[in-house]
């Protein structure tokens, strides 16, 4: 990949560039006996789509969707690269709203925003490789250069002791070096989740947080229940206890327990937030960038959430090209509440099984100390790796 960097003076314009190809790469990888469970049931794949979009001066951006692979692609491909074909991809906001305008009589959520997600992501990718900065100094600079990260795993295995299995995996994110890590539960009874629970707090100690996710598992008299039964172990955060339709049992959870309620995975776009954020129906939101509407949505989100002074914590769940944009969100999102000395905002790092995760780029993310160095290079900073997309495209 090269790395264009122009260097203006008061006098010099670039020239526009224009989008001369969209590709889409569905990625399928089968887990074998690498399956697990959640809330909804087993994950016995993992797949995702990585989008390519080339320029006339050779400059190419790399950008993620999740979501169901084979869909993804054609709605990329089939759908939205022939509104954008010959555009400038600075442009970025303009084609989004005039993809999105198409987009709203089929679609305001769901799999064409995931679809454009991919897309502006590879735009904002490309912009800041023609000028030679990182996504982040785009979208106004760096509150941190570091991301405190998190880990995201402890689903449901499918193993004969369970409980024994979840504990020996939490201790080994507890010897990596995690300050903070997520349990799965709705998957089992009640009563077994609080046993897995209260294990995991014993084994890992007190100075670890510890947060949980039903996955949207449980009407709101049930998610009520298990939240004050949950208190006593300390939990950091209760995501998603109800499905993200439900806004008025997530307010009713909220307002019945002591544990911050988190949730917005699922939704898309400045509009979807806007129900979440006007009626605080979540204490901690987590859009996530390739599911939200990419990075030109993910700005108007994120100022929304400080206009209400509500911590916004992003979603990540794919390659390290996601991990790579989640990143340059997480940098760019301003301290909320602002002082001297903010909260430090936590960082989403799947540890969960994924053989598409790490070699869908060139680059590596190194965990140290729990935390994640922020890119520095050019755009996302990573650059994909094609061999490896088109051997695992389906």
């Amino acid at each position: 990949m090269i790395y264009y960097t122009f260097l203006l003076t008061p006098n010099e314009v670039v020239e526009e560039l224009n989008i001369t190809g969209v590709k889409a790469y569905p990625l399928v990888q089968t887990l074998g006996s690498m399956s697990f469970g959640f809330s909804q049931g087993w994950i016995n794949t993992r797949q995702t789509t990585i989008v390519i979009i080339s320029t006339d001066e050779g400059i190419e951006g790399v950008g993620e969707s999740f979501g169901p692979a084979r869909a993804i692609a054609e709605a990329v491909e089939g759908y939205c690269a022939p509104m954008i074909l010959g555009k400038d991809p600075f442009n970025s906001s303009v084609i989004w709203d005039t993809v999105y305008g198409y987009l709203r009589m089929n679609s305001q959520k769901g799999i064409l925003i995931e679809a454009l997600s991919a897309i502006d992501i590879a735009l904002w990718d490309i912009k800041g490789k023609v000028v030679g900065l990182p996504v982040y100094k785009l979208l106004g600079g760096a509150y941190r250069d570091k991301a405190h990260a998190y880990a995201t795993g402890l689903y449901r295995p499918n193993v004969k002791n369970v409980k024994d299995a979840l504990v020996e995996e939490a201790l080994g994110y507890k010897r990596d070096g995690f300050f903070a890590m997520k349990l799965k539960i709705g998957h089992a009874s009640p009563e077994e989740d609080l046993d897995i629970l209260k294990a995991i707090r014993e084994a890992i100690g007190n100075d670890i947080k510890l947060m949980v996710d039903a996955n949207c598992a449980y009407d709101a008299t049930e998610a009520i229940s298990l939240a004050k039964q949950m208190e006593q172990y300390d939990v950091y955060w209760f995501e998603e206890p109800v499905p993200p339709e439900d806004i008025e049992g997530s307010i009713e959870v909220k307002n019945n327990t002591d544990i911050r309620i988190a949730g917005g995975e699922c939704e898309c776009t400045r509009y979807g937030f806007r129900e979440l954020i006007r009626r605080r129906a979540v204490d901690i939101l987590q859009p996530d960038v390739c599911i939200a509407g990419g990075f030109t949505e993910m700005q108007k989100i994120v100022a929304m959430a400080s206009a209400w002074n509500m911590q916004c914590i992003p979603h990540v769940w794919g390659t390290n090209v996601a991990v790579a944009a989640a990143l340059h969100c997480y940098a760019a999102i301003p301290n909320i509440p602002g002082k001297i000395n903010p909260p430090e905002p936590y960082f989403e790092y799947d540890r969960s099984p994924n053989p598409l995760r790490e070699d869908a780029t060139y680059e590596k993310f190194i965990l140290q100390n729990s935390y994640i160095d922020i890119p520095q290079k050019p755009g996302l900073g990573v650059t994909a790796n094609i061999d490896f997309l088109k051997a695992k495209t389906i």
